[in-house]
Formats: C-alpha cells, sequence, structure tokens
C-alpha cells in the first residue's frame, strides 16, 4: 500500500484518507521544521500540498517520492530542478479557480466602471443620494478597451466574458500565440500599447523574477489618464505605493485589488482603505466551494492514474505559465 502525505494542519478540511483508503495510507504533516518533515515523511510516495515549500534539501532526503501534486496553479514554492533530479513528477491543477478569478476579475471591472465603489462610499459617508458627485465620467461597459498583460487560461476566460458585454480586448503575452489570441478575437500588442491605450489593464502572468514589480511608477505613468487598474493575479507584480500615488495625483482613476505585496495593515494599505477609489478584497477571487472541491476531485484522479500508469493526461508543471 502506498503513503500519501497531505501538507496541511487542517486534516478535517478534507477527506483523502477516505477519498484513497483503498491503495493508500494517509497521513498529515502540519511541521515546519525541514528535519522533522523528512523523518515524518521518510517512506511517502506523495505528497500533497498547496502553497507549502516543498525545498532542494528536503526533496532530497525523500528517497521514496514519486509525485507531488499541488491543490494550486502555482508551483513555485517546490523546487522543480530537484524534483527533476529524483525522478519526481510535479502535478500541478491549471483549471483550479479559473472561472472563479476570472468572475471575480469581472466583477471588479464593472464595479470600477459604474463607478460602484465611489457612490457606495458617498451614500454612506455623505448620506448623499446624487449622481455627479464622483469625479469621473461613466461610459458604457462596451466602450471601455479591456488590455490583459498575460493571456493564459484565467486572462482568455476574462476576454470571454467580458467580449460579452461588448468590450474589444487587447492582449500583451510573449509566450502566448498571436494565432490563437487573433482567433479568440483579442488583438495582440506589445506592452507599451497595453499601457498607452487600455481603459482598463488587469493582471494574468505569474510572479517570479523577472515580472516582479513589473508595475512601478513608470508603468503607471505611461498608462492613459483616467485609466482603471486590476490585480486578481500576484500581489508581487505591482508596488502599491506607486500604484497609490498615481490614483491619489489624479492620473489613474481608481484601481481594485484582491492581492497585495505586503498583505498586512502597513501605511500604503491603511491609505488605500480609506480612499473610494480603491476596491479591496482578501485574496477571495480563488474561493468557492465548487472550486474547493473540484481541486481535490481532480488531485484524487490524478494520483489514481498515476498509480495505475496513465501519464499522459497529467498535468505536469511547465516551465512558465499565464495566469
Amino acid at each position: 500500500m502506498y503513503h500519501i502525505t497531505v501538507l496541511t494542519g487542517q486534516q478535517d478540511e478534507d477527506d483523502f484518507g477516505e477519498r484513497l483508503r483503498d491503495i493508500a495510507r494517509v497521513s498529515y504533516c502540519s511541521e515546519t521544521d525541514e528535519e522533522m518533515m523528512a523523518e515524518q515523511m521518510e517512506d511517502t510516495d506523495v505528497i500533497i500540498c498547496k502553497s507549502e515549500t516543498l525545498s532542494a534539501s528536503l526533496i532530497d532526503k525523500l528517497d521514496d517520492l514519486k509525485l507531488i501534486v499541488i491543490l494550486s496553479t502555482r508551483s513555485d514554492h517546490v523546487d522543480l530542478e530537484a524534483a527533476r533530479k529524483n525522478h519526481v513528477l510535479v502535478l500541478n491543477n491549471t483549471s483550479y479557480c479559473v472561472e472563479d478569478i476570472a468572475d471575480h476579475t469581472c466583477a471588479m471591472m464593472l464595479a470600477l466602471i459604474r463607478q460602484l465603489p465611489e457612490y457606495q462610499s458617498d451614500i454612506r459617508n455623505n448620506s448623499r443620494w446624487q449622481f455627479g458627485s464622483v469625479q469621473w465620467p461613466i461610459h458604457r461597459v462596451k466602450d471601455n478597451l479591456i488590455g490583459l498583460v498575460g493571456f493564459g487560461h484565467i486572462g482568455r476566460a476574462v476576454a470571454a466574458r467580458m467580449q460579452a458585454f461588448g468590450c474589444k480586448i487587447q492582449a500583451y503575452d510573449p509566450f502566448a500565440s498571436e494565432k490563437l489570441m487573433m482567433q479568440l478575437r483579442v488583438k495582440p500588442v506589445d506592452f507599451d500599447k497595453i499601457l498607452e491605450t487600455s481603459d482598463i489593464v488587469s493582471l494574468h502572468m505569474p510572479l517570479n523574477e523577472t515580472t516582479q514589480f513589473i508595475f512601478q511608477d513608470e508603468q503607471f505613468e505611461a498608462m492613459k489618464k483616467g485609466a482603471m487598474f486590476v490585480n486578481c493575479c500576484r500581489g508581487g507584480l505591482t508596488d502599491e505605493a506607486a500604484l497609490y500615488h498615481a490614483v491619489d495625483d489624479g492620473h489613474i482613476r481608481s484601481a481594485a485589488l484582491d492581492v497585495l505585496s505586503m498583505e498586512h495593515p502597513g501605511p500604503t494599505l491603511l491609505k488605500m482603505i480609506a480612499r473610494p477609489e480603491f476596491l479591496l478584497t482578501p485574496r477571495v477571487s480563488y474561493h468557492s466551494v465548487e472550486a474547493d472541491k473540484q481541486v481535490r476531485d481532480d488531485a484524487e484522479q490524478y494520483i489514481r492514474q498515476f498509480f495505475a500508469g496513465n501519464y499522459a493526461a497529467l498535468p505536469v508543471v511547465k516551465e512558465r505559465e499565464s495566469e
């Protein structure tokens, strides 16, 4: 019988032990000390994780490890080179929460376009029930040009949803097929064009050494005056202090963020909370009852297929994925 270890201290939140009892013994490891983790997982064949770090030194210690299943689209917390060296297959779920993040992103776009946060703030704080109390004019949704930075699974889902409202979509992604973009009625453009012409810029890219803080003062200054900004992707892509300054000086009209580079009540976050131009949600874009069930259903099937020798359909982690 195989040994599967789930890296979580919340054993009651899933049922892998029940799901896989016919083929494996399932244990749970909530340790963060690497030596203790290695001791607990000494004979582990499969690790199920979400955002827990799997370093090269830890992977090297696990001689029986054959498979890592990530309950997420992310893989930056797993040392992929060490996994390859040790002949460990790493799987992520490229379909996990795509619909949920796309829905949340589009909901944020629509809220910014229709100025819902600003008018809600005016009603609540000023007891004013009046059109025109917000600085910027309201344009029809379909008259907004949407610029997507990154055109992976989520970017494509956002494009389809906003096209249903009649919006024109353009995208920048050096790793995506321009032919595919055009087939999906999305105009491929370069990064500068996205900034200069989009009414809304939305991020859909991975966080790595190349993309970290890709949006700083220079990028916000290059954006079209009165443009809106949405990030439901990775907090570290954006310098929030630079974004706040761009909104504060009136160049950027409004911003919606589900992720932050520093998710604690620092000075910038506190200032954004106080401003109606900022629509903030606490990393809820990828959550839904259906998404949580799906990712566990998929993980179970991946593990069963792996041990049955059906490798062709498994979602092996690639070097680079757009969001």
